[in-house]
């Protein structure tokens, strides 16, 4: 990253952070792979922060902007930006951020959101650098006049102590892990340290905490990079195994189905014919009870007959009953009349004795009568006389209970009079009061309808300001791009310029190689177009194959419609079956009525028969040899397919057999030939250049010129006959077969350019080599083509 300002490590020392311009890069410490990039400054950033777990940091700028990042998620969690400030350096612990900038101001800030808390003067220098010792809660600054500051928490008691050491401003401090060291640095060019020491002089203890990262060797990587490629082989294995027992499983599945959906159809079968044979009993049922009802209904009728014969014999017998009983009704009727009179006669002399018992008491119940009423009006003067008194004594109570109680009734009509006129008060203040809320609940509901329109537009505008937020936040993002597009572009260019210089080296040096080897490369191309051929026809082979089986296909389619237009036949004359049956049942509500019967039976033909139909027996048994037709054609179809298929395979298999055997040989002319390319660079290596092929001479331009071509056009042409490879071995891992997953180490000689390094000796002077088995591979912008596979 060129014009880095700031590069901080975090506290475990596993990241570190970079910045080029307004954009924050976070890398890997062991790897230098990018983790993120923190974009949001609008200006060049000026100082960062890693908080004590390494999961946040802090950054300021020359925007005024302090940024709280989430490096998880590479996003911004909060913001305090004041656009007419320049901030040039930011500490953070848990819950406070301090910050400096160019208004000559101390701010602290709550870290939960990042608003104001406190702003402190700092004089006439202001601070130009912080740092943070959190076991001595204190909080160093660097002025720019050249002293240390030394401020204890809280920061209202100002500063505790000051040191002038550098002449000119200080640009950098900074604090030892456990605290108990500071550093600093300003542009005099000076470094100082000091001792940080409590009041009673002891320093700091702080644990020394050690990282779960561990180092090791790169062979040991390489194993295990080796030992992840073939577990990844080995589940491509179990792959394809487990689609190999799936496809099985549908076969044995599909098998399974058409075996049910056959037993289903037998069963349906076998239930139509069982539901046939119950119809046609059931029809026999309905015709022998007809025969029951109407021999039932002719026994009724003449045990009616007989039951009315005994019945009229009854009535005749209780007839002659009810005339004799009416004969001895009258002979009673006389006798008891006689027993009447010879009553009466006994009466009259009982009643006579009766009366004359009667005078004799009644004589002497008047003697009895005249004593009472003696007795009465001697009682009844008593009684006068204490009626008088009580009377007397009962106005004496009832005069004073009147008094009573019209004195309570006069208090009770005063206070009623009292109670109408705080009533009538009352209710003049319940109006008053009701006026009164009402106006109020009018106010209200106004003030609600001006809260919604400011809500409504409060809500426009914050729409309209999230639009520009984002507006803003996309050509940030297109600016960033843009530039780290210019900056890998430099970095392109410089990186061809060096593989430019490399190449014109390789060039002269393959030139003397590649010629003894274009008779092999003739032969290994003629081979190649061979299996080319032989690949093209078995390509054919499998498109005829597919093209069949598209045709069977649409056979088995074109027989399943028609078995679907049978059923849906034979659903049409189930219902038709049905109307019949319910027409035939109102049928029997009128047997009775052989005239009704008729008509209906004329209606019911007109009905249903509209054209002659056909033997039932005769459509049943033209179905069924259909069917068999049918079902004959399909089963010699499959069995011709079946007999291909096998034949098919057998041929495939010699094939792909064949092809194998010369890909071995092919691998071993070729393997060979890289041992002797690999033993002709080592001689040339060895011999001393006696030429001086290591400047800019030794060939001439024109035969370098020639040299060039001829390896381009030779890297062209293997390069598409690798393409083609991978192409035929596409096709064949898109008709069924598998590719192959072992892959060939790239040739030597023949690989990308991308392989060769540019190393600097020690001494100054640049030296060029080839990649090989010996060299130690070097990083690229542009890692090196892996070669294509080869199947074995």
């Amino acid at each position: 990253i060129r014009a880095c300002p700031e590069c901080k490590f975090s506290n475990g020392g596993q990241y570190f952070a970079a910045v080029h311009g307004n954009i924050i890069h976070i890398y890997s410490t062991y790897t230098c792979d990018t983790i993120g990039h923190l974009r949001g400054h609008n200006g060049k950033v000026r100082c960062l922060y890693w908080l004590q777990d390494d999961t946040r940091l802090v950054s300021v700028g020359m925007d005024g902007a302090v940024y709280d990042w989430n490096l998880k998620e590479c996003r911004k969690e909060n913001d305090n930006v004041l656009k007419s400030i320049t901030y040039t350096s930011v500490v953070a612990d848990g819950k406070n951020v301090w910050a400096v900038g160019s208004d000559r101001k101390l701010r602290e800030m709550d870290m939960t959101s990042l608003t104001m808390m406190q702003e402190h003067d700092t004089g006439d220098f202001p601070l130009s650098t912080l740092a943070l010792a959190t076991n001595h809660r204190m909080l160093f600054g660097g002025s720019d006049d050249g002293s240390v500051r030394v401020y204890t928490f809280p920061l209202q008691g100002g500063v505790q102590e000051q040191s002038v050491a550098h002449s000119a401003p200080i640009a950098r401090i900074a604090l030892t892990f456990d605290e108990s060291v500071l550093f600093t640095v300003g542009d005099d060019c000076a470094l100082y340290v000091y001792d940080v020491k409590d009041k009673d002089g002891r320093s700091a203890k702080r644990e020394v905490t050690f990282a779960e990262e561990i180092l090791i060797s790169k062979s040991d990587l390489e194993e295990k990079n080796t030992t992840i490629a073939e577990l990844r082989a080995k589940v491509e294995e179990l792959k394809l195994d487990m689609d190999y027992q799936q496809r099985r499983r549908e076969i044995k599945h599909d098998e399974k189905v058409k075996e049910i959906t056959d037993g289903h159809k037998e069963e349906n079968e076998r239930q139509m014919a069982k539901y046939e044979q119950l119809l046609s009993l059931k029809n026999e049922q309905d015709i022998n009870f007809t025969e029951i009802r109407r021999d039932m209904t002719e026994k009724h009728r003449s045990e009616m007959s007989k039951l009315e014969i005994d019945y009229q014999a009854q009535i005749q017998a209780s007839e002659e009953q009810l005339t004799k009983l009416k004969r001895d009704l009258e002979a009673q009727k006389k006798d008891f009349l006689n027993q009447l009179s010879a009553k009466d006669a006994q009466m009259d002399k009982a009643k006579k004795e009766m009366e004359e018992n009667f005078q004799e008491a009644l004589a002497v119940e008047k003697e009895m009568n005249e004593s009472l009423r003696t007795e009465q009006k001697e009682l009844t003067r008593e009684h006068e006389e204490v009626r008088k008194q009580l009377e007397a004594d009962t106005d004496c109570e009832i005069e004073e209970i009147k008094e009573k109680y019209q004195e309570r009734l006069r208090s009770e009509r005063d206070a009623f009079l009292h109670l109408k006129g705080e009533n009538g008060i009352m209710r003049k203040k319940f109006n008053t009061l009701q006026k009164d809320i009402s106006d109020k609940n009018e106010e209200i509901h106004s003030l609600f309808e001006t809260q919604n329109v400011l809500h409504q537009k409060i809500t426009g505008l914050d729409k309209d300001i999230e639009a520009l937020k984002n507006e803003i936040k996309e050509r940030d993002e297109t600016i960033g791009d843009k530039e780290k597009r210019i900056y890998d572009l430099k970095k392109k260019n410089q990186e061809l310029e060096k593989f430019k210089f490399v190449l014109d080296y390789k060039i002269r040096e393959l030139k003397s190689q590649i010629e003894p080897r274009q008779d092999e490369i003739a032969q290994a191309k003629q081979k190649i177009k061979e299996m080319d051929g032989e690949l093209e026809r078995y390509h054919q082979n499998n498109l005829s194959l597919v093209l069949t089986i598209n045709d069977l296909k649409l056979k088995i389619d074109g027989q399943q419609k028609e078995i679907h237009n049978l059923s849906n036949k034979l659903k049409d004359a189930e219902t038709y079956k049905t109307r019949i049956r319910n027409d035939l049942s109102e049928l029997a509500n009128i047997i009775q009525d052989p005239k009704s019967l008729k008509e209906s039976v004329k209606k019911l033909y007109q009905k249903h028969v509209k054209e002659k139909v056909r033997d039932t027996q005769e459509m049943e048994e033209d179905l069924q040899k259909e069917y068999n037709r049918q079902r004959d054609y399909l089963e010699k179809t499959v069995e011709s397919l079946k007999r291909k298929l096998v034949k098919d395979a057998d041929s495939h298999k010699t094939d792909n057999n064949r092809i194998m055997n010369e890909n071995v040989i092919l691998i071993k002319e070729i393997n060979e030939l890289r041992r002797e390319i690999k033993m002709l660079r080592a001689a040339s290596q060895a011999k001393p250049d006696k030429d001086g092929t290591g400047g800019s001479g030794g060939f001439g331009s024109a035969r370098a010129d020639d040299a060039q071509r001829e390896i381009e056009m030779q890297r062209t042409e293997i390069q598409r006959l690798r393409q083609r490879i991978d192409d035929l071995e596409r096709q064949l891992h898109a008709r069924g077969r598998a590719a192959s997953r072992e892959r060939l180490p790239p040739m030597e000689g023949f690989e990308s350019m991308g392989a060769t390094r540019l190393a600097t000796p020690p001494g100054g002077v640049s030296t060029l080599g080839l990649a090989s088995s010996s060299t130690q591979p070097i990083i690229h912008p542009h890692p090196p083509a892996e070669p294509p596979p080869v199947s074995t």
